[in-house]
């Protein structure tokens, strides 16, 4: 099949926008967009400075600043402005904050159809692989939750690695930097990005990350440093496992039960609500940090000469095991794992095995296991699709030789992996 001619790179594109229009478009109001306050926290709710940015009062801007970075605030906030000059509603600025953010996945998707195209894939794989990026049950949870930033990140630190193994380096820093500027998770995909740059090319990639980081940083700490260290604080050491803790990690059997009122999507209800002792849960981090950090670092020591791509394999298994490894962990953050995922099988494999696999346990756990509202049934489930399928990646990223022969004896037959 020949490559994807500019005409056919353009539709594609227009395609996608469109495609990522009715996404937003059919997106509810964020249940923590325009979140109620939270005080003495500070939530994660980027409405109040998205909403002053673009109505032009910069210092309200900084003086509401979330954890979350500057960069989808800023991304955000030109879309609001439109927002607010064509029908002053909370529902339409957020509609078109996330289309904003949506973007990035859709320019992702055409990346990886183009590349699919080169490598002589059918049509029909080129279109509906990478379409999963934009369209899968991730994309709505985190539009669902008010989290759209959520998807623009998974989307830089995805096509950070892309870009650093194709030696655009100071392109994949600068997406970093973007990342990094987003959600503080992305932290977990600074060493596989360098991991995929061509060895002389590192220092120009981390040069670019930290200045395009700084930047963004920067006029947040200098317009109101005491508000930028108290909503870091708020994510980091001063985070609360008090009535927080979710049923989808390792952790949920350690919670203690009480109920209380709590915002869903839904609306407010009086429900059980999980804990764990402090001690425990400012373990869990640092935890997740050392795990993720242990898996690179044995990646780049037995891997040493893999092809670049492989290091998207390697990003999604330190993201999902960030999020078997958080006691605050909420459907939509896994959505960096998974866009790592598909784009690795849209580039490395035949059949998105692992990506399917995901997918239909994620479809499942929401429209069946969740509804059942059965905190101890989700987080069996959870660990049943979570836990084997990190294992099978652990393995994928570490030892694929021996992957291939557990498949064969198991008289699987495994799909070849594609060039670069």
């Amino acid at each position: 099949m020949p490559s994807l001619s500019r005409r056919g790179l353009a539709v594609a594109l227009v395609v996608a926008a469109v495609l990522s229009g009715l996404i937003a478009y059919s997106a509810p109001l964020g249940v923590d967009y325009f979140a109620p306050p939270c005080h003495p926290y500070i939530c994660d709710d980027g409405a109040p400075a998205i909403d002053a940015l673009a109505g032009g009062h910069v210092h309200s801007f900084f003086t509401n600043q979330p954890p979350m970075g500057a960069f989808s605030l800023v991304v955000r906030a030109p879309f609001a402005a439109v927002a607010k000059a064509v029908s002053p509603t909370e529902l339409l600025s957020y509609r078109l904050g996330a289309f904003a953010c949506l973007l990035a996945l859709a320019v992702l998707a055409v990346t990886l159809m183009a590349s699919m195209m080169r490598q002589g894939r059918s049509l029909a794989a080129s279109i509906l692989v990478p379409a999963a990026v934009l369209v899968n049950p991730l994309t709505y949870s985190a539009l669902d939750y008010g989290h759209p930033e959520e998807l623009l990140g998974a989307a830089l630190c995805a096509g950070a690695v892309i870009a650093a193994g194709r030696g655009r380096a100071l392109f994949a820093g600068a997406m970093l930097g973007c990342a990094l500027a987003t959600k503080q998770w992305a932290a977990l995909a600074i060493l596989p990005v360098l991991l995929a740059t061509p060895r002389g090319a590192r220092v120009r990639t981390g040069g670019a990350m930290a200045a395009v980081a700084g930047l963004l940083f920067a006029p947040m700490i200098i317009g109101d440093p005491a508000r930028f260290w108290l909503a870091q604080k708020s994510v980091g050491i001063a985070t609360t496992f008090q009535h927080t803790v979710t049923a989808s990690n390792v952790w949920f059997p350690f919670a203690q039960t009480s109920t209380g009122r709590t915002l869903t999507i839904t609306g407010p209800h009086v429900m059980s609500q999980y804990s764990l002792s402090s001690a425990l849960g400012h373990v869990t981090h640092p935890l997740a940090i050392a795990v993720a950090l242990a898996l690179t670092v044995a990646y780049g020591y037995r891997r040493r000469g893999a092809v670049p791509a492989e290091a998207l394999q390697l990003l999604a298994l330190v993201m999902l095991v960030r999020c078997i490894l958080d006691p605050l962990t909420y459907s939509y953050h896994h959505a960096p794992f998974l866009v790592a995922l598909i784009s690795y099988e849209a580039l490395r494999r035949r059949v998105p095995v692992l990506s399917g696999f995901a997918i239909a346990a994620i479809l499942t756990m929401t429209h069946v296991i969740a509804p059942m509202k059965d905190a101890t049934l989700v987080n069996a489930f959870y660990l049943a699709w979570a836990l084997p399928l990190a294992a099978v990646l652990g393995i994928a990223v570490l030892a694929p030789g021996r992957l291939g022969a557990l498949a064969r004896r198991a008289g699987i037959r495994v799909p070849a992996l594609q060039s670069a």
